[in-house]
């Protein structure tokens, strides 16, 4: 008889409207990353990675699919620097000044509350 395997990818979903806008976050928690993909729409949008390094403070990051002014490198290089791993973030939301530092906080606060939906604190 096999045993159990436990699944290495875990899934987490929250939402929340921010300035008249409903935005959806998804999260896939990886063996030794996590995705993120933020939006108001069912579409990917830019991809990009963040990851840190020993050589500078700044996570090293780069765009992987999309313009490559993407607010979501930066969304993805402040996840590195706070969690130590590297993180994907993608979105389709409509980025402005004001919006970005909302969703930035909400993401914060999902990780402070539930750090174990985003990867593994060792």
């Amino acid at each position: 008889m096999s045993s159990m395997i436990e699944p290495q990818l875990k899934y987490h979903v929250f939402s929340d409207k921010i300035m008249d806008t409903v935005v959806n976050f998804q999260v896939l928690k990886l063996k030794d990353s996590f995705y993120v993909w933020i939006g108001s729409s069912n579409k990917l949008g830019n991809v990009t990675v963040a990851m840190p390094t020993k050589f500078s403070s700044v996570p090293s990051g780069s765009v992987l699919l999309g313009p490559s002014d993407s607010h979501c490198l930066t969304i993805a290089q402040r996840l590195a620097k706070k969690t130590g791993r590297q993180v994907f973030v993608s979105g389709t939301v409509d980025y402005n000044q004001l919006m970005l530092p909302l969703i930035e906080k909400r993401i914060g606060q999902e990780l402070q509350n539930f750090p174990e939906k985003f990867y593994d604190p060792s």
